[in-house]
């Protein structure tokens, strides 16, 4: 009893301590484990934008393949069959999206590619019950073929007895179809070349510099092949002893880093993919060095001070990793926008493309028509722009566009949007603008494009352009119909010469 008395102090003092050091221990485990859930949750969100850009960089690849070419074709000419083949039978594109991938197996397909038949002669058959006109068009990519248009005509309103397919209306068709293969040549070259060229690689390689947090990243199969990576050297190869990677904390290149594998929506070669993500570890390693520090010094101070300091540390500690985790998710909001913005610009004039423009017109007239305001649409069409092309190359009319595309946006007002249809097609529309303002900022438009010719390669080029505007009427249930009264006002004022505006008339 009296041992007791005598350290009572002492035993308490030493409890104290051994308290302190328990909560200062227990204060370090918690916020640790804490840091570390923080961490997981955080590459999980990482993992998730990452994805999505992946996604996104896909979306957009797929844009700038055939299938729209083989649509806008098929839609404005209305061609009965229109399918891009590789040489070996394989369906690239085609008007019917069901076939797409499979192998052709038309009798006449194999019968001309075994020279039975030439490629790019006509032939008359019957697809689907249907009188046709058919062609195999080889494209050739240097003396290699790259693959073949398998293009088909409806002849029903032929009688294709007696002679007749030797009749002048059938020959001009075909001089016709000719010269559109020809003609669309180029643009299925084109657009093999983007597609066979973007590189998701590159685009993962680029994310990953773009960032500060993030230092791999990388698509794997169920068994640890790796498919897709920011680092080329993986690609084809398996991870070490085809043994799971330990997820968590682990050393990458001298640092510490934290490894994710999450399933990811992404689909290659058949397989079930997962996404591995390494995200530098080193702010946790220097918030973990802090909390151990912190605990060892508070061990031997009062108590009070003790849990006052464990308290400031928990909430500077919980601080840090919200702002950690607002700002990777501010920069991953950055790089989507940017890819956001790619997806609906025209990479050539800078202008907005085809499918943003519709979605505007869509949600401008819907505006204009519920409040009953003021509504116009301008369509400008480059006069003779085909003989740009065909005198001084495909690089000269993309240099026209440019320009010609600039010197709009200089007349631009800051309500106006703009934006590329398609070929020398460029539509303005026009909110809060009647037909008599239209017409004015259409004059000044066409004078901006005449006063001054594109200079190419020591050519001047003098450019000249038809213009046609609609307004919005009672009449009108949805912005096609302006468009159309827009175009039919580009014709009319091609016939009457060229170079002017013209205003559609009910």
């Amino acid at each position: 009893m009296s041992f007791i008395k005598k350290y009572t102090i002492p035993m308490m003092l030493v409890s104290l301590v051994l308290g302190i050091s328990y909560l200062s221990y227990y204060n370090y485990k918690t916020q640790k484990d804490l840091l570390l859930a923080q961490m997981h949750s955080n590459s999980l969100n990482v993992a998730n934008s990452v994805s999505s850009a992946i996604q996104r960089f896909n979306d957009i690849k797929s844009t700038m393949n055939l299938q729209k070419l083989v649509n806008d074709i098929s839609f404005e000419l209305e061609i009965f069959e229109f399918r891009y083949l590789e040489s070996d039978g394989t369906i690239r594109n085609s008007m019917f999206k069901e076939e797409i991938g499979t192998v052709s197996s038309s009798k006449t397909f194999i019968e001309t590619m075994q020279g039975d038949r030439k490629l790019s002669s006509f032939f008359f058959e019957k697809r689907d019950f249907v009188d046709v006109m058919s062609i195999y068009y080889p494209i050739y990519e240097g003396n290699s073929l790259a693959g073949i248009v398998d293009l088909s005509v409806d002849m029903s309103e032929y009688n294709l007895k007696n002679g007749a397919k030797e009749s002048s209306s059938i020959l001009h068709r075909q001089v016709d179809i000719r010269n559109l293969l020809k003609s669309i040549n180029g643009s299925i070259l084109n657009s093999l070349t983007i597609l066979t060229k973007t590189d998701i690689n590159d685009f993962l390689s680029s994310y990953v510099t773009s960032t500060e947090n993030i230092k791999q990243i990388s698509i794997i199969d169920e068994k640890l092949k790796v498919y897709i990576s920011s680092d080329k050297q993986l690609i084809e190869k398996n991870l070490d002893d085809n043994k799971p990677p330990t997820l968590g904390l682990t050393m990458f290149n001298d640092k510490l880093t934290y490894l994710a594998i999450v399933n990811s929506k992404i689909q290659q070669r058949d397989s079930e993919m997962k996404l591995m993500l390494l995200i530098d570890a080193s702010a946790y390693a220097n918030q973990e060095n802090k909390l151990r520090t912190t605990a060892i010094l508070t061990s031997v101070l009062a108590l009070l001070f003790a849990l006052y300091t464990s308290r400031v540390i928990y909430y500077s500690a919980i601080e840090q990793s919200r702002e950690e985790k607002e700002r990777l998710e501010h920069l991953v909001s950055e790089r989507t926008k940017e890819i956001e913005l790619l997806s609906k610009t025209d990479s050539l004039t800078g202008l907005w493309n085809r499918g943003y423009l519709e979605e505007s017109l869509d949600i401008e007239f819907k505006r204009a028509k519920r409040y009953k305001h003021e509504f116009s649409i301008m369509m400008i069409d480059l006069d003779h722009f085909k003989q740009v092309n065909d005198n001084y190359g495909h690089m000269a009319g993309d240099e026209v566009l440019r320009l010609v595309s600039h010197k709009i946006k200089g007349c631009q007002r800051e309500t106006d949007f703009i934006g590329r249809y398609g070929g020398e097609e460029l539509v303005i529309i026009l909110p809060e603008t009647d037909l008599a303002t239209s017409a004015k900022i259409a004059e000044t438009v066409r004078e901006a494009i005449e006063a001054e010719p594109v200079e190419f390669e020591s050519n001047s080029i003098a450019v000249t352009t038809s213009i046609g505007i609609s307004s919005l009427r009672e009449e009108h249930s949805d912005y096609q119909m302006i468009f159309a009264e827009a175009d039919e006002a580009v014709y009319k004022a091609k016939e009457l010469g060229r170079n002017r505006v013209e205003v559609f008339k009910a």
